[in-house]
C-alpha cells in the first residue's frame, strides 16, 4: 500500500510539472508550426521532444502509431499538452482512483473498476472539450463569414478579412484564423490553410464554406456575395438544428439515462451489497447476464440516437 501511494504521489508531481511547463510555454512550438510545411506523401520521423520530453517515450509512441492520433485529438481540443503527457495523466488518474478504492473500501474488484474508470476520464474530458469547441466554432462561423464579406466589400483581400476575424472575434474561431495566418506567413497557400482549419475542426458548415471559397477562387466571381449566401444558409441551418434539439430533448435525456443509470447502480450495489453483486460478477450465469444487458443497452442507445439524428 505504501509503495502504491508513493508511486501515485511521484507520478502526480511529474504530471503537475509537465502540465504547468506546457501552460507557461508558447502554445505553438516552432517544430509544430514547421510540420505543416512538410509533405504528406511520406511519414517523417518525429522531432525529438515533439510527443514527450523523453526520447524513449517518443520512440515507443512512434512504434505503436498512437502519438499522431493523440496529437490530433489534443490539437482539436486546443490543449497545450503533448501526447505522452495525456497518457501519463490517464495513468495517474487510474492509479489515484484505484488507490481511493483500496483506501476507503479495501476491495480489489472495486479498485479495478475505479482504476479503469480513472484511465478513461482524461480522454473523456478531452473529447468533451473538443465537442464544445467545435460547437462554439459553428456558432461563431456565420459572424466570421459576414466579417470577411464586409472586409472584401471595403476593398481589402481575403487575408485581411482573416486578420479582422482573428483580432475582433472571440475564441475559438479567432484562434483558428490566427493560426491560419501564421501558416500563411510560413508559406502555405490560402487553400491549404483553409483545408487545415477544416481538418482540425471537422465542421460540416465550415466544409461548405471552404468548398464555396475554393470553387470561387478557381472559376472567379463575387466572393463577398458568395460568403453572404453561405452565411445565411448556415444561420438557417443553426436555427433549424436548435428547433430539432428542442423537439428531441426528451429522447436525448432518455439516452443519457439509459447509458448512465445501470453503471452507476452497479457501482452503488458493489459498494453497499457486495454479496448481492458477486453472483453477477463471479458466476457464468451472472456474467452472461451482464454481457446480454450491455448488448441490450448498446442497442437501445443506438436506436435512440438514430431516431434523434435528423440531418439538416
Amino acid at each position: 500500500m505504501g509503495m502504491l501511494i508513493a508511486v501515485v504521489f511521484a507520478a502526480s508531481l511529474w504530471v503537475a510539472y509537465l502540465v504547468v511547463g506546457r501552460l507557461l510555454a508558447p502554445r505553438v512550438a516552432v517544430a509544430e508550426r514547421l510540420e505543416t510545411l512538410r509533405g504528406h506523401s511520406r511519414r517523417p520521423a518525429p522531432p525529438t521532444g515533439r510527443w514527450s520530453d523523453l526520447p524513449a517515450a517518443d520512440r515507443l509512441m512512434d512504434r505503436f502509431s498512437m502519438a499522431p492520433r493523440l496529437e490530433q485529438l489534443l490539437d482539436q481540443a486546443d490543449l497545450p499538452l503533448k501526447p505522452f503527457e495525456l497518457v501519463l495523466l490517464s495513468a495517474v488518474s487510474g492509479l489515484a482512483c484505484a488507490l481511493a478504492g483500496m483506501v476507503f473500501r479495501r476491495d480489489l474488484v472495486l479498485s479495478v473498476v475505479l482504476g479503469m474508470a480513472g484511465l478513461v476520464l482524461p480522454f473523456l474530458w478531452v473529447h468533451l472539450r473538443r465537442l464544445r469547441r467545435r460547437d462554439a466554432f459553428n456558432r461563431q462561423l456565420p459572424d466570421a463569414l459576414q466579417t470577411v464579406s464586409n472586409t472584401l466589400r471595403a476593398g481589402y483581400g481575403f487575408s485581411q478579412g482573416m486578420q479582422v476575424v482573428a483580432t475582433d472575434l472571440p475564441a475559438p474561431i479567432s484562434v483558428e484564423f490566427a493560426r491560419g495566418l501564421r501558416e500563411m506567413n510560413l508559406g502555405l497557400t490560402v487553400e491549404e490553410v483553409l483545408q487545415n482549419i477544416a481538418r482540425r475542426m471537422q465542421s460540416p458548415d465550415f466544409d461548405l464554406a471552404v468548398s464555396g471559397i475554393l470553387i470561387n477562387r478557381q472559376v472567379g466571381g463575387n466572393l463577398a456575395e458568395l460568403l453572404d449566401q453561405v452565411s445565411t444558409t448556415i444561420r438557417e441551418r443553426v436555427k433549424l438544428q436548435n428547433f430539432i434539439r428542442v423537439l428531441t430533448a426528451e429522447q436525448r435525456l432518455s439516452a443519457i439515462v439509459v447509458m448512465g443509470v445501470p453503471p452507476l447502480l452497479a457501482v452503488i450495489l458493489l459498494v453497499a451489497w457486495r454479496e448481492y453483486m458477486s453472483y453477477l460478477l463471479f458466476t457464468r450465469v451472472g456474467q452472461a447476464m451482464l454481457v446480454l444487458a450491455a448488448l441490450m443497452q448498446a442497442a437501445g442507445i443506438y436506436i435512440i440516437r438514430r431516431i434523434v439524428a435528423i440531418e439538416v
